[in-house]
């Protein structure tokens, strides 16, 4: 079966989330969570690929930790 959703996101609106390096969400805005299907509170601290659209190839978002993980700066 074919899987598609498509969200409109009023302009005025920003979705937003937050990870750390190992991809755990530690802040998640309400449109965010609303758009996701999840509260706020279900999000934090689950891993960010919960949300990840099934369509989406898992090696992109492996390059993009890869890229992430590469300019980390230690201070």
């Amino acid at each position: 079966s074919e899987f598609f959703i498509e969200t409109e996101v009023p302009e005025e609106e920003l979705i937003i989330s937050r990870t750390d390096l190992k991809g755990v969400i530690t802040y998640a805005n309400e449109t965010f969570a609303n758009i996701s299907g999840y509260t706020t509170k279900e999000l934090i601290g689950k891993p960010r690929n919960i949300v990840r659209h099934p369509d989406m190839p898992k090696s992109a978002f492996a390059h993009l930790w890869d890229t992430i993980k590469q300019k980390k700066r230690t201070i």
